[in-house]
């Protein structure tokens, strides 16, 4: 494996996306400015209906995040637009508002709902028309779950489906391969209810279950859900599972289309459980290195470490793929992270099993040295000599040479120098300078 053309392939980006009009916040609605245009003509649409002391509100989670959002709901391939709002002088419930551009911005809809928050907004085809619906998930903020309504456009107007399923995680994707969505909901386990994931389908103006499947009893919060391609030619959804303080586990859910169910691989019936893809880190599942599909991250000690350790450096986190075909996980790539100064290190092939790490707290180093194997039968292993070390240097240390002899710069970034040594260059396991830099990658904030 080319350590330089595997890390450039390491793109991280997740972005949140979704259209808001500027000046329609609840903020400037306290002191409303006098719009032109089109903002004039939303502005005066909603306060008619609301009244001028209204405050929008804003989804908590998911890609749309404004309390104004534009979208092609209709078809017709212009932006339509829904407004969320609370009305000033009535604290019963939140408000949707659907408006469509025909010369100028006319109401297609408005509904109440009970609940005092909106938790998330998706867009999906969900019965095959070709025209997006749009579903919302109103939530409550005193049992972290919300419920579901529909919405569509039918006969020149907005109608509204209640969906009386309650959920933790909300997703929505074509899951099944037949050019229609699906609503995918997770549920954590709850007194006597079971964790639960549930596959819906909408059809002639109405919704069923199309399967379902038991989840890790033990998952008290989900803090990633991931959608997309499992393997190459499979969809699925990947939930990341909190259990403890520092304690994930991965589920990985697909639709089986030759046993039509979904399934749930990595639960175990006997326990309830998926701690197999048990872990001691925060870091979540993601497409780790740019080719579309969703890697899982099971995270190991490096040789010479035994129980729990608070170490980010004496972990290997090694990340998978899932072969739905062989039921098997099949590893991608191996790196250390180090979360205390911000950085990860690509662990080449011929290192893994090979090599092993201690790290300086004082001096911000981590040092990774070969690790002998005893030879004799169940007898410890040892440290080597030094093949690497990172360090992290001020700029000031680093200008001056404090400390500095013998290391070059990988990068600097907000105030501080990263740097590497190479003590042995002429080492078999040895990497070269530019392979260290290929290899060195600060952490953003999709990789937490």
């Amino acid at each position: 494996m080319k350590l330089k053309a595997v890390a450039v392939a390491l793109v991280l980006a997740l972005t949140l996306s979704g259209c808001s009009f500027v000046g329609l916040d609840a903020q400037t609605l306290m002191h409303p400015p006098k719009p032109t245009g089109e903002k004039a003509d939303i502005q005066a649409l909603l306060e008619s209906k609301a009244g001028s002391k209204m405050t929008l509100e804003y989804p908590n989670s998911g890609n749309y995040r404004s309390a104004i959002i534009t979208h092609d709901i209709c078809g017709d391939k212009a932006e339509e637009a829904m407004a969320i709002y609370q009305k000033g002088d009535d604290s019963a419930g939140t408000n949707i508002m659907f408006m469509k551009k025909d010369g100028k911005w006319t109401d297609m809809g408005s509904f109440n709902n009970p609940a005092g928050q909106v938790d998330k907004v998706c867009f999906g085809d969900l019965n095959g028309d070709g025209e997006d619906e749009v579903i919302v998930g109103w939530g409550s903020s005193l049992n972290n779950t919300s419920k579901i309504c529909i919405y569509y456009y039918k006969n020149g107007k907005m109608n509204e489906l209640k969906l009386d399923q309650s959920y933790t995680e909300l997703a929505v994707m074509d899951f099944d391969g037949d050019n229609q969505d699906e609503i995918f909901t997770a549920n954590v386990s709850v007194g006597d209810q079971p964790a639960l994931a549930r596959l819906f389908r909408m059809k002639d103006n109405s919704v069923e279950v199309m399967g379902s499947c038991k989840l890790d009893i033990g998952v008290t919060k989900y803090t990633s859900v991931q959608t997309g391609l499992i393997n190459v030619k499979q969809n699925g959804i990947v939930l990341d599972g909190m259990k403890s303080a520092n304690s994930l586990v991965t589920e990985v859910l697909y639709w089986d289309k030759k046993t039509k169910t979904l399934k749930s691989p990595f639960f175990d019936a006997k326990t309830q459980t998926a701690n197999s893809t048990m872990r001691n880190t925060l870091v979540v599942s993601k497409d780790i290195n740019g080719d579309k599909i969703i890697e899982i991250p099971i995270v190991n000690l490096m040789p010479g470490y035994t129980g729990a350790t608070t170490d980010d450096a004496a972990y290997i986190t090694n990340w998978h793929r899932y072969d739905t075909n062989t039921n098997t996980l099949i590893r991608v790539m191996s790196m250390v992270l180090n979360y205390s100064d911000g950085y990860w290190f690509l662990i080449p092939d011929m290192w893994r099993g090979k090599v092993t790490t201690q790290t300086d707290t004082a001096t911000r180093t981590i040092t990774f040295y070969k690790w002998l194997t005893a030879s004799k039968k169940n007898a410890p292993g040892k440290l080597g000599a030094a093949l690497l070390k990172i360090q992290v240097f001020t700029e000031k240390e680093w200008t001056d040479g404090t400390g500095t002899e013998g290391f070059f710069k990988l990068l600097d970034s907000g105030g501080m120098v990263f740097a590497a040594d190479v003590p042995l260059p002429d080492d078999a396991l040895s990497l070269s300078a530019s392979d260290v830099k290929a290899s060195f990658k600060l952490i953003n904030q999709d990789l937490n």
